[in-house]
Order: C-alpha cells, then sequence, then structure tokens
C-alpha cells in the first residue's frame, strides 16, 4: 500500500512538471560571430583610368573577414578584413587624345586591412540566429590601410616606382583608405551565409598610381631607366615634355570593389564556453 502510494506522488510530480515547463534542446548556444571568405573584382579610378573610360580594367582580390553582431544592437555588427587585391591601368586605353599621348601606365597588388561597421535592415531575431530573414540589406562604413607599391613595365620588366621618385616627390608605403558601401546577405543553411556586396575605396593618397604632380626635370635623374619611366611620351614618338608640365590631376585615387562572401557562424565554444547543449525553460499559460 505505502509503495503505490509513493508511486502515485511520483506520477504526479512528473506529470505536473510536465504542464508547467516544457524543456526545448537547442543545440548549440546562439551565434552571433562568423568568419567569412571572399572573391572581388577591382576597378582602379585615377589619372591613368577615368570614370567614364569604357575599358573597365578589372583585377581579382580575395579577402578574409571576421564580423560580431553587438549585444546591445542585432541591427549592428563589427567587421575587419584582411585582402589581397590587384588594380591597374593604362593610358594607352583612355577614350581621350591627351591622355593617350601621356602614355603612362602601372600595375600593383596591395594589402589591405579594414575596420567597418554595418548596419542591417532587418535584425537577428531574438529566438536566435537560425531564424535570421532568407534575405537581409545592409550598409557599411568603415577605415583602414592600404600597402602602396606601384609598378610599371618596361621591356618586360616589372619596376617598382615609388624609390624613384617619378615626380620628386616622396610618399609612403602604406595610405588611409575610406570604405563605403552596401551588400546583400543571403541565409543558406542553418551555419551560412552569402553575401553580395558593392563597396567603394576612397583613399588619402594620389599615388596609388605614381601619377599626381608635375614632370621632374630629366637632367635630375640619375638613373636613365628612372627618367624614362617618367616621360614615356618619346615611346610613341612625341617630344618630351617640359619640366614642372602636368603630369597628374592631383586627385586622390580610389578603387570600386564587387565582392561575393561566403560566412560560416562560428559555434561560442571557440571562445573557450562550453559546447554542451543548453535548456530553455518555456512557462505554460
Amino acid at each position: 500500500m505505502i509503495k503505490k502510494g509513493l508511486l502515485f506522488v511520483a506520477v504526479f510530480f512528473v506529470i505536473n512538471a510536465s504542464f508547467a515547463q516544457q524543456y526545448v534542446t537547442t543545440g548549440d548556444f546562439d551565434r552571433t560571430s562568423k568568419a567569412s571568405f571572399g572573391v572581388n573584382f577591382n576597378v582602379y579610378n585615377g589619372e591613368l583610368r577615368e570614370v567614364a573610360d569604357p575599358e573597365i580594367q578589372g583585377s581579382l582580390g580575395f579577402t578574409l573577414g571576421y564580423e560580431h553582431f553587438l549585444r546591445s544592437s542585432k541591427n549592428i555588427s563589427l567587421r575587419g578584413n584582411l585582402s589581397v587585391y590587384s588594380i591597374k591601368g593604362s593610358d594607352a586605353l583612355s577614350p581621350l587624345p591627351e591622355q593617350v599621348n601621356r602614355n603612362l601606365s602601372f600595375k600593383a597588388t596591395n594589402i589591405e586591412f579594414t575596420l567597418q561597421v554595418l548596419y542591417y535592415l532587418r535584425p537577428l531575431p531574438s529566438s536566435g540566429y537560425k531564424d535570421r530573414a532568407f534575405l537581409n540589406p545592409y550598409v557599411m562604413l568603415g577605415a583602414g590601410v592600404t600597402s602602396n607599391n606601384p609598378k610599371a613595365e618596361l621591356n618586360g620588366v616589372d619596376y617598382k616606382l615609388r624609390p624613384m621618385k617619378l615626380e620628386g616627390e616622396e610618399y609612403g608605403s602604406l595610405a588611409f583608405v575610406i570604405p563605403v558601401g552596401f551588400g546583400l546577405n543571403f541565409f543558406i543553411n542553418r551555419t551560412m551565409d552569402f553575401q553580395i556586396e558593392a563597396q567603394y575605396n576612397m583613399t588619402l593618397t594620389g599615388y596609388l598610381d605614381d601619377v599626381s604632380s608635375v614632370y621632374r626635370d630629366p637632367v635630375s635623374f640619375a638613373d636613365p631607366i628612372a627618367a624614362q619611366l617618367s616621360d614615356r611620351r618619346p615611346e610613341i614618338g612625341l617630344p618630351p615634355a617640359a619640366a614642372g608640365d602636368a603630369r597628374g590631376s592631383g586627385k586622390n585615387d580610389a578603387y570600386f570593389r564587387l565582392g561575393f562572401r561566403l560566412n560560416y557562424y562560428l559555434p561560442k565554444s571557440l571562445y573557450g564556453k562550453s559546447a554542451l547543449r543548453c535548456i530553455i525553460n518555456k512557462k505554460t499559460r
């Protein structure tokens, strides 16, 4: 009789507990950080290629990124990017005769690091990252640095232009860059997103292409290679430019980037927290 009574009490408490609360196993903690790998297409804009030029002269690049959503706002995230990208430009492809006659060209492979703030139109839902929107537009603004080491080809050999001081100006191997743009974030599965983004990178230098101010006096060059790379008009049968003639416009250079990213939401166990499943208690009505 006592055993039957105890069994009845036990069953009563089990049934009561099942109605009082529900246990939902999420499988992991909510994920608020993601790593990304991207491939991008870069188009330079400066003295050796204007925006209106029909020849795009684009080059490829690659990006690694880390993004983290702020606790205080599920719309805003911070993202760090490390990129390797190439840019190039050539007067020979310009529709303007005066630029074709200048006959300058450059190419560069640079390393860039930027920090960006991203604002998503749709916030991460309170139910967790796995219930995020299929399509989520976003805008971005940031700051960073890029390496700056333009080269030019002469007789099949690439020469570094910065050490030659072709305009008599000394500029650094790093330049500040301000990226601004927008993108579309697409849901792929529980832990992965795909992003398409367009970004305009304004720099605080006019020497991404090594062209910015005026021609240097040719007699001031000790190196005949530097003198030839400074003024390449004679290569197409034109007279050399006079010292002090305009070689560039003096405006800062920029580059446009169209990028594609694959994102993976990182588990919190990577930060030293337990990977055990968490239990959420939900009170019934």
